[in-house]
């Protein structure tokens, strides 16, 4: 809900105008030519029923969305809200020509869907939810804006199923920095606190799900901000169309070619503390769950990375054997990324072969070629960046590169080394716990044999190179396995 709240504004806001500044006195003429901004691509029936309208005061404009105007004029009797108000912010006009923003408001509605025969409800709570920023009309978007909630509920029901879901308070930050002449770099941190959610129903029966805090840190370097101003506007004034002019053509390639790279890199971060999940087996939970994700921009070599981890898990009481126990990790991580992706060659292959003036811009050939172009000589190749579980009883960590071939399922290579300390205590382990679990004595045999083929990689820990050429031949650590053909 609150990143919904942040992109309805910053779409809204974004629309107020195109030039640098804004006229620093507050006046009505100002705020007519405010609000024709906003309104300028909505429904004329809509703005004659104010469903945006900005009012002069003494020192500030008044910024009314009434969303109600969308439900009167959708005229639907399948849909049935409750409790919609106006909501209002404040524009002060600042001395640089920025506009100090501020909103204070709260949000109780409740409503229906109705399909068919089943009816579907729902309902939103916020306690308040609060705005203050400074906006910059040069850029579009706020140099820095503090986004807080109360409690934020939410909840859904149908003949099936049925979901509730609450946070407590939640506090975001946007900070936005100039990087040269037409760049951005845009940073939001924030926490969303005492997360709970409850699901009724289904397949699954009851499942409650809750997290004491959960954390997001998101940024964006060099962001090309100008020319995405000129293509979201391009993209408004001509949606309405159901193919471009040749001009227009000529226009809209020559933005997509300007706007790569779009941004530099990318990466957001999501830690979630004090996990839990309760279902009819029993708890499970963690201590953390964390998520991230990173991308270097529309690039010649595009790398895309994404990775997820948990620490301390915990299962319900009873679910593992005993002798299971010390297998369960402490801390494990999964981390991959996708890398040289020529996602900007395929953006120019775009430019220099699509026609939008026809309905279909490409044609089926042209389409394949788009893939082709994505991966270079048909070859997708995946790093493994921090792929590691550690435990009491055994450390291990891998990492490397795998190259396939999504057009060839048999063509295949990689390069990748796995590093194990603890040997000897995971070797006992198995060995002490092989009469419970059979498999157990199996295993610490391998690993022994594993031992004999391993380098010493210092501080008490082996290591395995392993080479997987095209031809199915493994290498470990430079040698040919001694059962190879």
């Amino acid at each position: 809900m609150m990143r919904r709240q942040i992109l309805m504004a910053s779409a809204a806001l974004a629309l107020v105008s195109a030039s640098p500044a804004f006229a620093q006195q507050v006046s009505p003429a100002e705020a007519q030519s405010i609000q024709q901004r906003l309104t300028r691509y909505l429904p004329q029936e809509m703005i004659d029923a104010g469903l945006v309208t900005v009012r002069a005061a003494t020192s500030f404009y008044e910024l009314r969305f009434d969303p109600a105007v969308f439900l009167d004029k959708a005229k639907s009797g399948a849909v049935a809200i409750e409790g919609l108000k106006p909501m209002t912010a404040y524009l002060r006009p600042l001395p640089e020509g920025t506009y100090r923003i501020e909103a204070n408001e709260s949000l109780d509605i409740k409503g229906a869907v109705t399909l068919g025969e089943e009816k579907n409800a729902f309902s939103y709570v916020i306690d308040s939810m609060k705005l203050d920023g400074v906006y910059d009309p040069e850029i579009l978007y706020f140099t820095s804006a503090d986004w807080t909630t109360g409690r934020l509920a939410f909840s859904s029901s149908s003949p099936r199923e049925s979901t509730t879901a609450s946070f407590g308070e939640t506090a975001i930050r946007t900070v936005a920095e100039k990087k040269g002449a037409d760049a951005l770099d845009i940073s939001s941190t924030g926490v969303m606190k005492a997360f709970a959610q409850t699901i009724t129903g289904g397949e699954t029966g009851r499942v409650e799900i809750g997290a004491d805090a959960v954390d997001i840190d998101v940024s964006m370097d060099g962001a090309r901000y100008k020319v995405l101003q000129d293509f979201v506007f391009f993209v408004l004034d001509n949606m309405h169309k159901e193919k471009l002019e040749p001009a227009e053509a000529k226009q809209l390639m020559g933005l997509l070619r300007a706007s790569l790279p779009v941004f530099d890199n990318l990466t957001e971060k999501i830690r979630a503390s004090n996990v839990t999940v309760g279902t009819e087996q029993g708890s499970f939970g963690a201590e953390a769950v964390t998520y991230d994700l990173s991308m270097n921009g529309i690039a010649h070599s595009t790398r895309f990375g994404f990775g997820f981890g948990v620490e301390k898990p915990k299962l319900p009481a009873g679910l593992l054997p005993a002798a299971y126990e010390g297998v369960l990790p402490e801390k494990a991580t999964f981390g991959l990324a996708v890398a040289d992706l020529d996602l900007a060659g395929a953006v120019n292959y775009l430019v220099d072969h699509a026609d939008f003036t026809k309905s279909e811009p490409l044609t089926e050939a042209q389409n394949a070629e788009l893939g082709r172009i994505v991966l270079p000589n048909g070859a997708m190749t995946v790093e493994f960046e921090d792929v590691s579980a550690v435990s009491p009883v055994y450390d291990v960590h891998l990492s490397g590169r795998m190259t396939v071939y999504p057009d060839d399922k048999e063509r295949r290579s990689a390069d990748v080394t796995i590093t194990m300390r603890d040997f000897d205590k995971t070797v006992a382990y198995l060995q002490k716990n092989s009469a419970t679990v059979p498999e157990f004595a199996q295993a610490s045999f391998g690993l022994l044999m594993m031992k004999g083929l391993a380098r010493d990689a210092g501080d008490g820990a082996q290591a395995w190179d392993l080479t997987v050429g095209e031809d199915g031949k493994m290498l470990v650590n430079g040698r040919p396995l001694p059962f190879q053909q």
